[in-house]
């Protein structure tokens, strides 16, 4: 809204201070701090007074009587020393409510044409079930792509299949050695094994399938291998699986391990031995990433002949690189903080822009029930896992929470507060209000026979209480307002936004009538508001991937 109005605001002046043409840059448009001073306050008298060599508040009372000549305006005023007030008309909105009942996404640009993103996130090993920093990162990066989706840029989802590597062989060692403790209990388990007990389920049901296939392997390592494969399988499906609860489905699965079988990091490693930025020493190879503002070179094929796994993530960035993005965003775990500067060097040294990749990093979540931490310990495979949170509270209690705050903020999760049908929730309090406006749409109906879709159009002029005017402001403001925050990557402002929404909507439920037989146009108008505040409302749902409550 803002940047149209300014854009509407400088052509209607242009007509009659052509001057203005000349500043229009430099005119700031911004709200007031506070209501009684109008909508939006201009500075462009200060910026003329140059040009036409005369006083601001001059200039300022000329403004003011071309713009109160405009039916958008309700009224317009000349403050301190030149600035001008300008308070909108219900008749501005009027184009802004048709918008937000008539789009399925309100304000969704619908030409994919800005450019192309690939975000990667949550690649999780496929060693053992999703946990909550998972989870955390899956909405997080689910949001930030469709928030890009939804201002115009064609996004592609992409998960990293760590499938490459020794976590896949202790994988295949621990499920190997809870297959033989089921006939031999005191079969060693590896130290740094995974101890979980969906280890020991795989191990059972490869029993129970498997177990005469195993057995007749001659070769140890081979059945190791066989049982880590199986098991990155069935983990990588239950981790599909899991994802899907929280309505986050990827474009793109990409494998590590095929990463080194199609001779991409070998690709990767000639590409920047041509640029001369790979030399020897030791009998190992160097990446000089101290030229492109890392602390020092790193090694990316080790004096044994095996790669590193940063000559891994070259090539995979590499890759990326060629399919053609504007510019990429990887969620990562806080704990890799450290290599991104690294990382960065090296997509420099292979051509890529200075800020073609950005990274959101994911801080930890801490659960708490009836007040108290629950403790989780990963490494002894006790913690509770992202389906069983889900199973716990439901599915948008998870999303919301998880949204709540910064991604780099460590976020307490409160269970009691998740569970609760009440407005101390956010997540009941925002979906209570999409049930709280289909409950007035159910009572027109039964009361005046009213369709609500048969309202079409209605007099917006008629909306003049503050409260009124208040959600036709938000309305209006709302998706610029989620352009910004894809832009500046922060996904979690759009809960602001939407428990904005909703406590604009409770309070004008509390203290209003919608439903009133002696004047029918104004019911008609406040019921076409509730459609205008109720699609909104279900934009904000559809893009954080959240059930619109029918009754409640």
């Amino acid at each position: 809204m803002k940047s149209d109005l300014q854009e509407k605001v400088i052509s209607i002046l242009e007509k009659e201070i052509p001057e203005i043409s000349q500043v229009k840059d430099k005119i700031k448009f911004e709200p007031p701090k506070e209501d009684k001073f109008g909508d939006f306050s201009l500075n462009a008298a200060f910026l003329l007074a140059k040009p036409l060599k005369d006083k601001p508040i001059n200039i300022a009372d000329k403004i003011k009587q071309i713009l109160e000549k405009e039916s958008i305006f309700e009224k317009v005023e000349v403050a301190g020393a030149g600035f001008v007030n300008l308070f909108l008309s219900p008749k501005f909105f009027e184009p802004v409510l048709k918008k937000a009942i008539t789009e399925e996404m309100y304000g969704e640009i619908k030409d994919k044409n800005k450019g192309k993103v690939n975000i990667e996130f949550v690649s999780a090993n496929p060693t053992g079930p999703l946990h909550l920093g998972h989870g955390r990162g899956a909405v997080v990066g689910n949001t930030l792509a469709n928030l890009y989706s939804y201002s115009g840029y064609k996004v592609e989802k992409e998960f990293y299949i760590n499938d490459a590597g020794n976590q896949i062989r202790m994988l295949g060692l621990s499920v190997y050695a809870r297959f033989r403790q089921i006939d031999e209990s005191d079969y060693p388990f590896p130290e740094e094994g995974y101890k979980g007990e969906y280890i020991k389920e795989i191990a059972q049901e490869l029993y129970v399938k498997e177990r005469d296939k195993i057995l007749s392997m001659l070769d140890e390592d081979e059945a190791i291998e066989f049982m880590a494969e199986y098991a990155k399988n069935l983990l990588l499906e239950k981790i599909k699986e899991d994802l899907k609860l929280l309505n986050v489905e990827f474009d793109i699965w990409f494998s590590e391990k095929e990463l080194y079988q199609t001779g991409k990091v070998q690709e990767a490693i000639e590409y920047l031995q041509g640029k001369g930025l790979i030399y020897e020493k030791d009998g190992a190879l160097w990446l000089k990433t101290s030229q492109f503002g890392d602390d020092k070179d790193r090694v990316i094929k080790k004096s044994d002949g095996t790669y590193t796994y940063f000559a891994g993530d070259i090539a995979y960035h590499y890759d990326k690189l060629k399919r053609g993005y504007d510019f990429a965003v990887n969620i990562w775990g806080a704990d890799h903080h450290g290599y991104f500067p690294r990382l960065k060097a090296a997509l420099l040294a292979l051509g890529a822009p200075e800020n073609w990749l950005d990274v959101l990093f994911i801080q930890l979540v801490k659960l708490f029930k009836d007040g108290q931490e629950m403790k989780m310990s990963k490494r002894e495979g006790k913690f509770i896992t992202l389906r069983d949170l889900i199973e716990m509270v439901g599915k948008d209690p998870v999303i919301y929470f998880f949204l709540t705050k910064d991604s780099n903020t460590h976020l307490n999760f409160d269970i009691d507060l998740a569970l609760k049908q009440s407005s101390d929730n956010p997540v009941f309090y925002v979906q209570y209000a999409y049930a709280r406006i289909n409950s007035v749409f159910r009572e027109a109906k039964e009361r005046f026979d009213i369709d609500i879709n048969s309202i079409n159009e209605a007099d917006p002029t008629l909306l003049k209480e503050k409260p009124e005017k208040d959600l036709m402001k938000l309305i209006a403001i709302i998706p610029e307002e989620l352009y910004k925050i894809a832009e500046k990557k922060q996904p979690h402002k759009i809960t602001q936004i939407t428990y904005d929404l909703a406590s604009k909507f409770h309070y004008y439920y509390n203290n209003y009538k919608f439903l009133q037989k002696d004047d029918e146009n104004l019911m008609r108008a406040r019921l076409y508001l509730l459609r205008a505040v109720q699609n909104t409302l279900k934009t904000l749902f559809n893009i954080m991937g959240i059930t619109p409550v029918e009754r409640m």
